[in-house]
């Protein structure tokens, strides 16, 4: 099984160097290993003088049996896995939705579902859902995939926030275009945020800062908090930091993004217990908060 495991996998990627950082184990383990099966076939399965891990005829005939064979044991093993453990669920969230939405509430979802296991896995860049790894997600769908199953939560809405202290002196905050003035703090996997703002302020001429990126809105906003710009919210994440004085939202100006916050799971899954009464529970959160009654 080592030896299929090796060859599977360096047939696969195209690469001994490769297979060997996905095994964890030495490149030269993983030629010894391709080696031993070779001897015990009597057959060569890679040309050795290639600088890629290149198949011979024998590879190439033998590499769809073999990686079949592993998709069906992997497969089963995933099929297995809800028997056992249907009272758990990984929920994708992003790290921003977490904090300032999610983590809130769940304590809700604990009191009505004592026997539910709830596991969030936090995401910084990734705004698809990553269904080899969770059970269901909250994402913003850039790309849909036809492999998903969707359902709507709200839209979300792009405004400025900044600190109170950028609303006073000389360069005080009173229309969009005194953004000139000010540091446009931004999340670099999102730069689209701020243009389509400023496009629907009908501001022109105004640059992101290049000094000062981050990789995830909740950081971008806590900048804010310490005066060092503006930073842009897509969606109801900074209602608290508003409602304590901490931020404030210079313009009343809300620009619709391209894409909605949804509910993401498998199509097989959408049906299953602890799935749905997740997706039920998180509906109803949506339905009952106020904050979101501008982004439904």
């Amino acid at each position: 099984m080592r030896a299929l495991t090796a060859f599977e996998a360096a047939a696969r990627l195209g690469s001994f160097r490769l297979a060997a950082g996905e095994l964890g184990i030495t490149r030269s383990a993983v030629s010894h290993q391709v080696k031993a099966l070779e001897q015990q076939l009597g057959l060569q399965l890679f040309k050795r003088d290639a600088r890629r891990a290149e198949l011979t005829a024998a590879g190439h005939a033998y590499f769809p049996p073999v990686r079949d064979a592993f998709d069906q044991i992997e497969t089963q093993t995933r099929n297995l896995r809800p028997a056992v453990a249907d009272n758990e669920l990984t929920i994708q969230v992003y790290v921003t939705v977490a904090l300032k939405w999610l983590i809130p509430r769940l304590h809700d979802f604990e009191r009505r579902y004592p026997d539910m296991k709830v596991r969030l896995s936090t995401a910084y860049f990734d705004w698809e859902f990553d269904e080899s790894n969770v059970d269901c997600g909250i994402v913003l769908a850039r790309n849909k995939s036809p492999s998903h199953n969707y359902r709507p939560l709200f839209r979300s809405l792009l405004t400025p926030v900044c600190s109170p202290d950028l609303l006073k002196g000389p360069n005080a905050l009173k229309s969009p275009s005194d953004l000139k003035k000010h540091k446009l703090l931004y999340v670099y996997t999102a730069e689209e945020d701020w243009r389509l703002w400023l496009e629907g302020a009908g501001v022109k001429n105004i640059e992101l800062s290049d000094r000062l990126a981050f990789d995830s809105y909740i950081l971008a906003q806590e900048a804010a908090i310490d005066g060092r710009g503006l930073a842009m919210t897509i969606g109801p994440f900074a209602t608290d930091e508003i409602r304590m004085g901490r931020l404030v939202q210079p313009f009343p100006l809300l620009v619709p993004h391209r894409h909605r916050w949804q509910f993401a799971c498998k199509p097989e899954d959408k049906l299953k217990p602890k799935i749905k009464r997740f997706e039920d529970w998180l509906l109803k959160q949506v339905a009952a908060d106020p904050n979101l009654a501008a982004y439904r």
